[in-house]
C-alpha cells in the first residue's frame, strides 16, 4: 500500500508545524500543506487511524487522504501497521512515528527548568553548580572516546558532529595552523542559559577537555549576538593535549 521510506527522504517534506502548533504558512501549495497539517493533528489525537477514519473527520476523498500519508510516510513522520479486524483483508493503520510527534509543541526546556529551580528552593545556587558539574562529568564520559586518535582538525570536525546531534546544529571554520572557530546556530539550552547563565560556562569547559585544548568563546547569544561561537587553539607543538577523561 506505502513505498518504503528512502534513506534519504528526510530531507525531502519540509517540517510544517511551528512550534506553537499553528500552521507554519509557506508559499504556494498553501492549501495542500494546510490539509496535510490537519492529517498529521487527526493522528495526534486519535493515535492509530485508517484512511476512512481521516476521510470521513476533514471531509476529503480517501485517494487524498493515501497521498498525504505517501509524503508524511516517505519523510518519516508516520508508519503503517497492519491490524486484523475479523474476517476478510487487514486494516493499515496510521500512526505518528516519534520524528512526527516532534513537530508537535514540548514543553522539555521549561520543565528542565522548573525542576533547577526546584532544586535552588531546596539546597541553594551551590546545587546547581553542582548539578552541571555533574551534567559536564556525563557529557565527557558519553563522548570523549570519540576524539581518540584524533587530532586538531579532525578533533573539531566530531566536536561539531557532536553538538549538532546534542541540537546545536554546529559548523566550524579552520583560521589558521592549530586555530578553529566552532559556531552554533541553535542554543539546545536557551530557556536555562537565560535563567541560569553558568550552564554557558560548564559547556566552554566541557568543549575545552574534550578538545583538550584552549577554547574561549568569542560571540554569545546572551550578550546580544546572534550565535553563540568559540575560538580553539590547539597547543603548537605537534600532537593536541590528551582530552581529559
Amino acid at each position: 500500500m506505502f513505498p518504503k521510506r528512502s534513506r534519504c527522504a528526510g530531507t525531502a517534506f519540509p517540517l510544517i508545524l511551528a512550534a506553537t502548533g499553528k500552521v507554519t504558512r509557506m508559499p504556494g501549495q498553501q492549501k495542500e500543506k494546510s490539509t496535510r497539517n490537519e492529517v498529521l493533528r487527526f493522528i495526534k489525537v486519535k493515535g492509530r487511524v485508517v484512511i476512512e477514519d481521516i476521510s470521513r473527520a476533514l471531509g476529503i476523498t480517501p485517494m487524498a487522504v493515501r497521498r498525504h500519508i505517501r509524503r508524511l510516510h516517505s519523510a518519516g513522520f508516520v508508519q503503517i501497521e497492519k491490524s486484523q479486524r475479523g474476517r476478510g483483508r487487514p486494516a493499515h493503520l496510521v500512526l505518528l512515528t516519534d520524528l512526527g510527534d516532534g513537530l508537535f509543541p514540548k514543553a522539555y526546556d521549561r520543565f528542565s527548568a522548573d525542576l533547577i529551580r526546584g532544586v535552588v528552593s531546596l539546597d541553594g545556587n551551590a546545587k546547581v553548580e553542582q548539578l552541571f558539574e555533574t551534567r559536564k562529568s556525563h557529557l565527557l564520559q558519553k563522548y570523549v572516546g570519540r576524539m581518540d586518535g584524533k587530532t586538531g582538525s579532525a578533533r573539531v570536525r566530531e566536536a561539531v558532529r557532536i553538538l549538532s546531534e546534542e541540537g546545536y546544529m554546529a559548523e566550524c571554520s579552520p583560521l589558521n595552523p592549530g586555530t578553529f572557530r566552532i559556531t552554533e546556530h541553535n542554543c539546545a539550552i536557551a530557556h536555562i542559559a537565560r535563567e541560569y547563565p553558568q550552564v554557558c560556562e560548564s559547556e566552554l569547559c566541557f568543549l575545552a577537555e574534550m578538545l583538550g585544548a584552549d577554547v574561549q568563546r568569542d560571540a554569545h547569544v546572551l550578550k546580544g549576538d546572534s550565535e553563540c561561537s568559540y575560538l580553539v587553539q590547539f597547543p603548537s607543538r605537534r600532537k593536541a593535549t590528551a582530552p581529559v577523561r
